[in-house]
């Protein structure tokens, strides 16, 4: 089979991560081209047996409206790639990508599977008009969670995808720390305010005889890092890694505390390194992942006592955190690379079945 996937970057992204995990174990099988819009190199690995072209027009979040030569510039681009292209199914990452595919491809029909990598309610303005006037057209689309799946009943064929958990790197010498680990883009929705007001409430004590790291990069970076000093926090800021597989080897406890979340990576990849959860019950993902009281705790969105309590109980309870750990572990298989990429395979036979009937 001859699979197109078309995305606007390559980035540091968890849709971008997701793409890299599919591309690699497709190509075991098939024959893989990955088309993009901008001229970066990738920040993830792929095996030289992908394609990779540049479309070398750049990427930005200026609205539909922002640069609209731009936005056409685009769709032109990518309808003559679509016409050229010998594929037997082209997929899209993303909404914004999604919608510029689907437009492109009017005319062309060529079989078109869309993937939703955030929540619903994340699209805004004018892309949001869009997405409900091209989605329809769509031959299939991939959501990540019940919540987006019950928004999109003008999509008649779509399933629920979960994320592939990524290949784990050989890893020695590495042991569990009193770590806690929370990763994510430092932006507002991640909400990592409210984790450092939670660990500001937390015992001081028993605080100091735990080592804080928070992976990842963004506008709010700054705030934070201000906000940690105000409140006498000793937080390691990483920034983005690629040896984030080392944090979570070490860590024992990993916090998410978004307001909003399409799947929530971190908390399904953790599972894998033996790490407790603690995440806010915001809408989507992480109600999805974790069974309150069982195999993680949930808290309120917004809620930095809440999360302190949490936080403090996992602290002192390592029986708790193995109970935590050893329930969580009983969905690892749900995850595996090789379980999800068989579902696409389905997925993607079924769709070229009902196009062909």
């Amino acid at each position: 089979m001859k699979i197109l996937f078309v995305i606007s970057a390559l980035g540091k992204g968890g849709a971008e991560r997701v793409l890299q995990v599919l591309a690699n174990h497709f190509v075991k099988d098939h024959e893989i081209k990955i088309l993009k819009f901008d001229s970066d190199e990738p920040f993830y690995e792929f095996s030289q047996k992908i394609e990779i072209k540049n479309l070398n027009l750049g990427v930005g979040n200026l609205g539909f409206f922002g640069n609209i030569k731009k936005r056409f510039g685009k769709i032109f681009a990518l309808r003559n790639e679509l016409k050229n292209s010998d594929a037997d199914i082209v997929i899209s990452f993303l909404d914004n990508t999604n919608i510029l595919t689907l437009l492109a491809n009017f005319g062309v029909g060529k079989k078109i599977i869309i993937t939703e990598h955030i929540n619903y309610n994340f699209l805004q303005g004018f892309w949001r008009v869009l997405r409900r006037l091209t989605y329809p057209f769509a031959d299939g689309l991939t959501v990540l969670t019940k919540y987006d799946y019950e928004r999109y009943p003008y999509v008649k064929n779509r399933t629920i995808m979960p994320n592939p958990m990524f290949e784990i790197p050989e890893i020695s010498g590495f042991k569990k720390e009193n770590l806690i680990l929370s990763a994510g883009r430092l932006i507002p929705h991640k909400d990592f305010k409210t984790f450092l007001k939670a660990l500001n409430l937390v015992d001081s004590k028993l605080l100091k005889g735990w080592k804080i790291v928070i992976a990842g990069d963004g506008s709010e970076r700054e705030n934070l890092q201000n906000l940690a000093n105000e409140l006498n926090l000793n937080i390691d800021f990483v920034g983005f890694v690629s040896n984030l597989h080392e944090y979570y080897a070490k860590a024992k406890i990993i916090a998410v505390t978004s307001t909003q979340e399409g799947f929530c990576n971190i908390l399904m990849e953790s599972i894998y390194f033996d790490i407790a959860r603690i995440s806010t019950d915001c809408i989507a993902g992480p109600s999805e992942l974790i069974n309150n009281g069982k195999d993680g705790f949930l808290c309120e969105v917004g809620d930095e006592k809440g999360v302190a309590e949490k936080l403090e109980i996992l602290m002192r309870d390592e029986n708790l955190q193995e109970e935590f750990i050893k329930n969580a572990n009983l969905r690892r298989n749900d995850f595996l690379a090789e379980n999800i990429c068989k579902k696409w395979v389905d997925f993607i036979n079924l769709t070229l079945e009902k196009n062909n009937l």
